[in-house]
């Protein structure tokens, strides 16, 4: 019964601080086919790092905007498991700041 009362409480209070569905639950890949080489590039590098530690849905459906994924990336890299250094974490962020950049810009991304 205690268990159920602590688990309640967890529960509750994810809510009260705004936490919303997982973003893990969306697409997990992007066709970046479309996309400049260079940006492809970086792609094969986030893909690579990133679901290293979680589903790449993570990031490909978080509501992060352009600049916020540095402060997101800043976070990964003082991950020792990571296996991203500050040049890895600038290739991603190139990537991120680009795909959202185009998302938020309504601009015709290709189908995932």
């Amino acid at each position: 019964m205690a268990r159920l009362a602590i688990i309640a409480c967890v529960v509750a209070g994810a809510a009260a601080l705004g936490a919303g569905p997982s973003s893990d639950t969306g697409p997990d890949r992007i066709d970046v086919s479309s996309f400049p080489p260079e940006m492809q590039q970086r792609y094969l590098v986030f893909a690579e790092k990133c679901s290293k530690c979680h589903t790449l849905a993570r990031p490909i459906n978080a509501q992060l905007k352009g600049g916020d994924w540095k402060n997101y990336i800043k976070k990964m890299i003082r991950r020792p498991s990571s296996g991203i250094n500050e040049e890895t974490g600038r290739r991603i962020f190139e990537f991120l700041k680009f795909y959202s950049d185009r998302r938020e810009g309504n601009a015709a991304l290709p189908a995932n």
